[in-house]
């Protein structure tokens, strides 16, 4: 099912790619063609697969198990609902991120057959591709309007990247194992609110996920495998190269690593195991020469081989923790130790900024932080158990958290600029996420099958567990519904907001709006009205001339002027004043627009 799910999901961008260069273009009756077509290969490969001994048993002797069904479902269900549940409430799509795609595929829509990177059309960025194409796929198919389609349709594919992971963790640790990862993934408030909005990196969770599925898999056939992973590369890269970037480094690095454990356990190599980070490098190369030529000056020498030196420190510590034998002592001293350095980290953020340009951030969000702080002795019983296990497989996560670790390391602590050193560090939490999720699952499971006070042991794992579901589910309430300063609040739009846009955009002309970034994604990435994001934070700090118009909104009064790097700043306390100095031309309960 998972790799159903996930053949689906990568070819549906691709099939929008090769029709809207065909003279047919991204329409209903071209793509029902294709669905048609895809539906008879399929059915012709179903037939011609040979048959398992289930399906050769009598009508009504085969015995179907519920309860792995239900592992399935629960996980998978739970990551669907948190995901499309900002747009239910809103009607909107989620995230700043949101009204570029949805405007592209809007302009995609209207002037398909068209070239992908025309500036002249679609502006000056067209680098994430994946999502805009399967939106306009989706809103054709359904003849849902694109805002619409895309709002609930993105995260409703992202969620299936619970799916995937449950089949990954599966083939590793079972499926008790699974079952928990996939609940402390699917609740997670960062996967969460970065992949509820219409996003490249929405979009690119599932297939990023689905690579590396594919790469551990060793039921597949080789040609199978590699035809599978070439397409999946090439979905992710036109999707997010970011994340297809560093996919590449967590498959090299498990690669590597592997093939170092099978040496020294005198095993055969499988050194062509290594050819599939290579094939989504090419992937990644190719994509940077067709539309993203810029990439290649955004980060510079000195930059590449600091984030390479990261990797290389926290790669060869994975491995010396990998080979070394396991001390139970050890073990036991590390539960309290690093749980004790989570719960500094997250109090040193509210003491000073950890990332150049973040806040520091109020005391009571430390109870956020409350689900990495329990999860980091399940981690290290989850290293434990992992160096018992046979296989060089069970040590891949290991070197997943190593590579995305290595990531955050370059982002708080090397050359990045501080603007692109914020935005790795708080995106990259997102790809911890998933060996965090797996190592803390192999603790808890230990926790509640191999404790020598049994009983104890078991109510203390299921305690944690509905401990850090609970601390992540309250978490996404708070952003979504209690709008908490710092965890993405003014990524929820409402209609009213959108409204008193579509108003501005109608009687703006070739003037200029003071708003804030949020202000500004809705109206100058998608209503195509020029926005500036400071001039009135300017005005209304009183530094500033009169704008030709201000637009304000009610989470203002609480949460100050949102700017770059996902956060606001305080307004002054006069601020009102200033701003009803001008002539109120507009109002509906919730946004203000002024003339000045």
């Amino acid at each position: 099912m998972a790799l159903s799910v996930g053949v689906i999901l990568t070819l549906n961008p691709l099939i929008g790619l090769v029709l809207n260069y065909s003279p047919f273009g991204i329409r209903f009756p071209s793509l029902l063609a294709s669905l048609l077509l895809l539906i008879a290969f399929s059915a012709v490969a179903v037939i011609g697969r040979p048959r398992t001994k289930t399906e050769d048993l009598p009508y009504g002797k085969s015995k179907v198990c519920t309860r792995p069904i239900l592992y399935v479902i629960l996980p998978v269900t739970v990551a669907v609902f948190l995901r499309v549940y900002p747009y239910l409430i809103s009607g909107l799509p989620f995230s700043v991120d949101s009204w570029p795609s949805i405007r592209y595929a809007e302009l995609l829509l209207g002037r398909t057959p068209v070239p992908l990177n025309d500036a002249n059309i679609f502006g000056g960025r067209y680098d994430y591709l994946g999502e805009k194409i399967f939106g306009a796929v989706v809103s054709a198919l359904t003849g849902l309007q694109p805002v619409h389609a895309m709002g609930f349709f993105v995260p409703f594919a992202g969620a299936f990247s619970i799916l995937i992971f449950y089949a990954l963790v599966n083939g590793l640790y079972g499926k008790e194992v699974s079952l928990i990862a996939s609940l402390f993934l699917a609740t997670a408030f960062s996967d969460v609110i970065l992949t509820a909005g219409v996003k490249g990196e929405t979009y690119a969770h599932p297939l990023y996920l689905l690579l590396i599925f594919l790469f551990l898999n060793q039921r597949l056939g080789w040609l199978k495998k590699t035809l599978l992973f070439t397409a999946t590369s090439a979905s992710l890269v036109i999707t997010h190269y970011y994340t297809a970037i560093l996919t590449a480094a967590i498959l090299a690095s498990m690669g590597l690593g592997t093939t170092i454990i099978r040496a020294k356990e005198g095993m055969s190599l499988e050194v062509r195991n290594l050819m599939f980070p290579a094939i989504l490098t090419g992937s990644i190369f190719m994509y940077f020469l067709l539309y993203a030529s810029w990439a290649f000056d955004f980060v510079s020498s000195i930059d590449w081989i600091s984030a390479a030196s990261y990797q290389a420190v926290l790669f060869s510590l994975t491995l010396w923790l990998t080979l070394k034998p396991q001390n139970r002592k050890e073990i036991a001293f590390m539960c309290p130790m690093v749980s004790a350095a989570a719960f500094a980290f997250a109090w040193l953020a509210t003491r000073r900024s950890l990332v150049p340009g973040a806040p520091i951030l109020p005391a009571h969000y430390i109870l956020y932080a409350g689900p990495f702080i329990a999860a980091a002795p399940l981690c290290a019983l989850g290293y434990g158990m992992m160096g018992k296990m046979r296989g060089e497989q069970h040590a891949t996560p290991l070197f997943w958290l190593a590579t995305v670790l290595g990531l955050e390391g370059y982002a708080i602590f090397g050359n990045a600029d501080p603007g692109l050193g914020l935005t790795l560090a708080y995106r990259g939490v997102n790809f911890l996420l998933p060996p965090l999720a797996i190592i803390s699952a192999v603790g808890v499971h230990w926790l509640h099958e191999y404790g020598r006070l049994r009983k104890a042991f078991k109510v203390g794992a299921a305690a944690v567990v509905l401990f850090i579901l609970s601390a992540n589910v309250y978490s996404v309430y708070a952003t979504v519904c209690l709008q908490e300063r710092y965890m993405g609040y003014f990524w929820l739009y409402r209609l009213p907001e959108y409204r008193a846009a579509a108003w501005v955009k109608g009687a703006a002309g070739n003037l200029t709006v003071a708003g804030d970034v949020k202000t500004l994604y809705l109206l100058k990435h998608y209503f195509d009205v020029n926005v500036d994001a400071f001039q009135g934070l300017r005005y209304l700090a009183g530094d500033a001339q009169k704008p030709q118009i201000l637009f304000i909104y009610d989470q203002m009064l609480k949460n100050g002027y949102v700017v770059y790097g996902g956060y606001s700043v305080d307004l002054p306390e006069n601020w009102m004043e200033r701003a009803s100095s001008l002539s109120q031309v507009y109002s509906n309960g919730l946004a203000n627009v002024y003339v000045g």
